[in-house]
């Protein structure tokens, strides 16, 4: 897997430079967020599999469903 440079856009409109961890399918595994030229976060992939007791194989890429938001 490789780090590859892109910008990330989120629902406010906001955009960030970013590199994203992309596969050879092209499927992101993480992403890091930049702000003023700074990682604001990054997902250690082998730490959060370790910590639900899983590989990384296991874990990644993973899937999404969203229901209500929580945050008001």
């Amino acid at each position: 897997m490789n780090w590859k440079r892109g910008i990330v856009t989120f629902d406010d409109g906001s955009s960030y430079d970013s590199e994203f961890l992309v596969n050879e399918e092209g499927q992101i595994y993480n992403v890091k967020v930049f702000k003023n030229g700074e990682a604001i976060k990054e997902v250690e992939a082998e730490e959060f599999a370790e910590k639900l007791g899983k590989s990384v194989e296991d874990i990644y890429p993973y899937k999404a469903s969203f229901g209500e938001n929580i945050y008001k």
